[in-house]
């Protein structure tokens, strides 16, 4: 270790008359240069440097002991900064996905029925496969859904929808819409749209269930216009993105 009593006394010339450093001199700059730690290419945090002699743009360094640094590399796209079981810090990739679904499923008279999501506009860390979102990493997550309803008949109907995790009803997440009567020849309609915040495990699924309570409300996609002109109105969006 490297202290004030090994500097060469003010008498000790730093030179011979040759030009070659004497062995006092020597000596104390050869232990300042290992001490500092250039002999090995990278100054120590103990002297005030990072212990890192290599870095790529974007890399961030971070304290991983009270004595030392580390070098976590640059995340790749759309990835946020968090932190591992042990509080080290983490890139997490974000998780989302949209989906939406133009089928007409048919709802029978008080029977809980799932609500067909057939088509993936685009997603990450998550998978749609037979009407059900599979979560890939473990978070506190956005579900937000609207549902297009159309009622033909000559009597109000009451229609409610609800999210299933891992197969069973979860708690809180239902929600009731009346949906009138048809009115001359136009049929009654009505939007359901849900915002709701859960959390998944890993590996975990849900899915959206509804119920017709007299048989009348019915999920409907409306066709696309071309004068005027309006786009297509899906029975179904599903959006899921992941908060933390």
């Amino acid at each position: 270790m490297l202290n004030d009593t090994q500097v060469p006394a003010p008498r000790v010339a730093i030179a011979e008359d040759s030009g070659v450093p004497t062995r006092q001199w020597f000596r104390f700059f050869s232990n300042l240069y290992d001490f500092i730690g250039l002999g090995t290419g990278a100054v120590p945090p103990t002297s005030g440097g990072t212990g890192q002699n290599t870095y790529v743009a974007g890399d961030l360094l971070y304290a991983d002991a009270a004595n030392s640094l580390a070098r976590l590399p640059v995340g790749g796209n759309h990835c946020y900064l968090g932190t591992d079981a042990t509080n080290m810090p983490q890139w997490v990739q974000v998780a989302y996905g949209a989906y939406y679904d133009t089928t007409s499923p048919s709802f029978t008279a008080g029977t809980p029925t799932i609500i067909p999501i057939g088509t993936v506009q685009f997603e990450r860390n998550m998978t749609l496969a037979a009407n059900r979102v599979t979560i890939d990493q473990t978070g506190t997550y956005t579900v937000t859904f609207s549902i297009q309803l159309t009622n033909a008949s000559a009597n109000d109907d009451r229609f409610i929808v609800w999210l299933r995790v891992d197969g069973a009803d979860a708690a809180d997440t239902a929600s009731y819409v009346s949906v009138l009567k048809k009115h001359g020849s136009d049929n009654g309609s009505a939007l359901v749209t849900v915002n709701l915040f859960c959390q998944f495990t890993a590996g975990q699924y849900f899915e959206l269930y509804g119920l017709s309570k007299l048989g009348y409300a019915q999920v409907n996609t409306y066709a696309a216009s071309s004068s005027p002109a309006y786009p297509q109105s899906p029975g179904v969006i599903l959006t899921v993105a992941q908060v933390v």
